[in-house]
């Protein structure tokens, strides 16, 4: 699940540019179909890590979160932060001097956002997980309740109806709202329930409801953006009930999958450098692009085009994040693992050494 939402995440911002310009039917409509599905890469983050950081014994302690956890997302945010600063002060000093008078409420690049929200959820992490080990089925069912019908749904209520009376009727005041964490929090705590279900619904209604939400996205972004010209994301906002909804279907269809079975090395190799991934793509995005214009001289305005932008980002991001796991100096502060793990699952090292050896 991580490396899919890797690669999803990925591609979200490589299609951005192309799916804020409707003119161009084709590469648009190739890039709604798919960022229908990726648009689920961001909740699955947020409720993969409150399914494993709530279900570990060791996040109860504080000293552990405070030593061990925060410092793996932590370290390397602030790290990437200063690279892009850095870079910018080279042909922009006022704009990096910008940049980092604003770092704690304004993240350098856009996607950054996601471990602003991440970080407040280690910090609260041992109070939550008490709070989640105390929960009855009942209680479980009332709090996620509240946060999809008093954040998710009316969220998407809103987004449906026009601008007056209907839609500041149902706009609460700041004091009275459940949104912490932008709201976000929710997907913490729904994927530590999703991960403590025992009884699954049947792959069968699984897949049907996962055909039906994603079908939904891609032709109610389709319908909204042809009605009003601009590119609208609707359908595809995380607090909107669509992307939760197939989010969790996803997770519950990867449960139903893989919980039993071993990932192997690929696939822990991949989800080793994920973090890495996430944290170097915008600035590969930037630099692909000017590469690409500078070696064509033409955009990235067909289907062909933005594949091969994708892939050449995706080699790019796999590459420099697999050379810096293999650098012990560098390898915790870029990738956010012990360079101990690196070597034995997610640096060049491990993806080449010899099966029998991985573990030497």
């Amino acid at each position: 699940m991580r490396v899919l939402s890797m690669f999803g995440v990925v591609y979200l911002h490589t299609a951005a540019g192309a799916l804020r310009h409707p003119e161009n039917a084709a590469v648009w409509h190739f890039s709604n179909l798919i960022t229908a599905l990726a648009t689920t890469a961001v909740p699955l983050f947020f409720m993969l890590s409150g399914a494993l950081l709530l279900s570990r014994p060791e996040t109860a302690d504080p000293g552990v979160v405070l030593k061990k956890r925060l410092p793996k997302i932590l370290l390397p945010l602030l790290a990437w932060s200063g690279l892009i600063i850095l870079l910018t002060a080279r042909g922009d000093p006022a704009g990096a001097a910008s940049l980092l008078g604003n770092l704690l409420h304004n993240p350098v690049v856009v996607p950054y956002w996601f471990l602003y929200a991440l970080v407040p959820m280690y910090l609260l992490a041992p109070l939550l997980k008490k709070m989640a080990d105390g929960l009855t089925p009942v209680l479980w069912r009332y709090l996620l309740g509240l946060w999809f019908v008093l954040v998710l749904g009316l969220h998407t209520l809103r987004a449906f109806l026009p601008e007056g009376f209907w839609r500041t009727a149902l706009t609460e005041h700041g004091s009275f709202n459940l949104i912490f964490l932008g709201g976000y929090l929710g997907y913490f705590l729904l994927g530590a329930a999703l991960e403590r279900m025992e009884h699954l619904p049947s792959r069968r209604a699984l897949w049907a409801a996962a055909g039906v939400l994603y079908i939904l996205i891609a032709a109610g972004t389709a319908w909204r953006t042809d009605s009003s010209g601009v590119y609208d994301e609707t359908f595809k906002s995380y607090l909107n009930l669509f992307a939760a909804l197939l989010s969790v279907v996803l997770f519950l269809l990867a449960r139903s999958y893989l919980s039993q079975r071993e990932s192997g090395r690929v696939l822990t190799y991949f989800s080793g450098i994920s973090f890495g991934v996430y944290l170097a793509h915008p600035k590969a995005i930037n630099l692909m692009q000017h590469l690409w214009y500078v070696l064509l001289h033409d955009t990235v305005d067909t289907i062909p085009d933005q594949v091969l932008l994708y892939l050449a980002v995706l080699a790019g991001c796999v590459l420099g994040v697999s050379i810096a796991a293999s650098i012990p100096v560098v390898c915790y502060l870029l990738t956010g693992q012990r360079f101990s793990a690196a070597r034995r699952e997610s640096s060049l090292l491990a993806l080449f050494r010899p099966a029998q050896n991985r573990n030497n």
